[in-house]
């Protein structure tokens, strides 16, 4: 099933230690779950914490401390969201969060069935108008390469890219933080546990997949953060 799939990466407040602000966020999800219009449209919302020791993981940032993921049936369905998302809930972030979120919004395309819940998310913008313009057919090769790559695609247990879409401008989405997007393009890449995704992003296949993604996408736009999923409603398929 295509679902519409809105990721947000977020900073905790300054003076909230991680496990406080992990609390903040859980005491979010609650809050969310408590609006029936918006937790009825919701299908799978999923709270991705940072890894903590960074060490020896090449590129990944300790810049943000949550990755939400929220899954919608479809694009028209999300839309139809506009006002509970920002008069209802929204309000509520104030409280958890440091200001706008970072985020990709669109739909998700699956190259490898999804179960592992360490996740590498990457998120980019493409490097010119040319790339954009050929995003589909040249993200569907990136994962091909991705994918047959030995130390690192082999490690995978699950891999999908989420393609920006923004709303009409007649949505009254356009001009928010909370329903566009800052960035073009999200990869997220699927380990079982701690320990493969660090063999993985340690590997010569994955300096080898830094330089085809550098072909794609401007170098400085790219984000990597490195997590550990919850699920909290729904699977993490």
């Amino acid at each position: 099933m295509a679902l519409f799939h809105s990721t947000y990466l977020q900073k905790r407040q300054p003076g909230v230690s991680r496990r406080d602000f992990q609390r903040l966020w859980r005491s979010h999800g609650d809050f969310a779950a408590s609006v029936p219009a918006f937790w009825n449209n919701v299908e799978r919302y999923i709270h991705n914490d940072p890894l903590e020791n960074l060490v020896g993981l090449p590129g990944v940032t300790d810049a943000f401390d949550a990755v939400g993921e929220l899954y919608y049936t479809s694009f028209e369905t999300w839309v139809g969201m506009r006002d509970v998302m920002l008069n209802e809930v929204a309000p509520d972030e104030k409280r958890v969060f440091a200001g706008a979120p970072t985020s990709v919004r669109g739909m998700r395309t699956t190259f490898q069935p999804v179960s592992g819940l360490f996740k590498l998310f990457t998120l980019a913008s493409f490097r010119d108008e040319d790339r954009r313009a050929d995003g589909v057919a040249l993200l569907a090769e990136h994962a091909r390469y991705t994918l047959e790559l030995e130390q690192f695609g082999a490690a995978l247990r699950g891999f999908t890219i989420t393609t920006a879409r923004e709303a009409s401008a007649g949505s009254g989405m356009q001009g928010f933080a909370h329903t566009s997007s800052s960035r073009d393009v999200m990869l997220v890449h699927h380990f079982a546990d701690e320990t493969s995704a660090r063999a993985a992003l340690t590997s010569a296949d994955h300096a080898r997949l830094e330089v085809a993604q550098d072909e794609l996408f401007d170098w400085h736009s790219r984000i990597l953060v490195m997590t550990r999923g919850w699920v909290l409603k729904g699977d993490n398929g």
